[in-house]
């Protein structure tokens, strides 16, 4: 039951993953579009296309926050407009077509850039809000279920814009105790940034994913996570290996 709960997760890790990727990947595509569009419309200068260049500017705010059920008649309010143009100068109404051509694919590319900007803003506010939902969950202190880890995993390495380290560190005690683990997972808990780093166990061993920032390292998180254990001064009943991290299905480890 263990294993189909995490393929599970991992399907939807990787599903969430690819549409997060895919959507960024997408973004330079269709600015470019938009952005080669509008140089179009300058430079074979078509007729009306003043007026092409005009309705281009001013609808961008418009098409900031047009919702996705409004496109396809905003569309065709442009079409219209590019009709009634086209029969005031029948002989330039191919030429015309062209540049409703041209500005609908400013306008279609703008929106879609608009709209999977919102999309990740959208995703990123809900982990954001569901993360604060876990630290203050009945007011204590407490690790993560697997679940949850990778959730939020997804949501720190996704919203790294200052492409800080991330570090995946696994804490594992020598002997296979679950009182050692317990003990491990509150010195982890009473050592971390709750608001930046995370904790969780499986498995008898503890993982953290912690991301630098600055010139702030693991190594002061380990130093308190020795001091919470009071083995500064005796041999180590525990050994810590990290990994630097750039996405969740390089997590191999507390998955294996």
């Amino acid at each position: 039951m263990e294993k189909f709960n995490i393929f599970l997760i991992f399907c939807q890790l990787f599903y969430e993953e690819d549409n997060i990727m895919n959507n960024f990947k997408n973004l330079p595509f269709f600015i470019c579009l938009a952005f080669f569009a509008g140089i179009a419309l300058l430079f074979f200068r078509w007729p009306f296309y003043e007026y092409a260049l005009m309705a281009a500017f001013v609808s961008v705010p418009f098409l900031l926050w047009l919702p996705r059920k409004q496109l396809p008649v905003f569309l065709f309010v442009v079409l219209i407009a590019s009709l009634w143009m086209a029969v005031q100068e029948p002989a330039a109404a191919m030429k015309s077509i062209g540049n409703y051509f041209l500005l609908s694919v400013f306008h279609f590319s703008l929106w879609t850039v608009s709209e999977q900007l919102k999309l990740v803003a959208e995703e990123t506010k809900l982990l954001k809000d569901e993360r604060e939902l876990l630290l203050q969950k009945d007011e204590e202190l407490r690790a993560l279920n697997l679940q949850e880890f990778v959730e939020q995993a997804l949501w720190m390495l996704k919203t790294n814009k200052q492409q800080d380290r991330t570090w995946l560190m696994e804490v594992a005690p020598f002997a296979s105790c679950p009182l050692q683990t317990q003990e491990l997972e509150r010195a982890a808990l009473l050592s971390i940034v709750r608001e930046r780093d995370l904790v969780t166990s499986r498995k008898g061993a503890v993982y953290l994913l912690v991301k630098e920032t600055g010139e702030d390292s693991v190594q002061p998180l380990v130093k308190r996570i020795e001091q919470a254990m009071e083995t500064e001064h005796e041999p180590a009943r525990f050994k810590i290996t990290k990994t630097a991290i750039t996405s969740v299905g390089e997590m191999g480890s507390l998955f294996s």
